[in-house]
């Protein structure tokens, strides 16, 4: 049988551990607007505003999960 304090444990590190991975998601899509910048230098395409515009979404769309694991956990 499970204690009380050890599903609250189990609760606390869930919750932990989908803060953290989302952080490390926002940071990731940042890297990755980074990169998409980096390469609509080296070379010019005819879809270079819409892989911005992409890469820019993406980021917003992981701080929107950042926001949404804080207020529901």
């Amino acid at each position: 049988m499970v204690q009380l304090w050890e599903k609250d444990l189990l609760l606390l590190l869930a919750k932990i551990f989908f803060m953290a991975i989302s952080i490390l998601y926002a940071i990731f899509s940042f890297m990755v607007v980074r990169q998409v910048s980096l390469m609509n230098k080296s070379f010019t395409a005819s879809l270079h505003g819409f892989f911005t515009f992409l890469a820019w979404v993406h980021f917003f769309v992981s701080l929107l999960a950042i926001i949404l694991v804080f207020t529901v956990l």
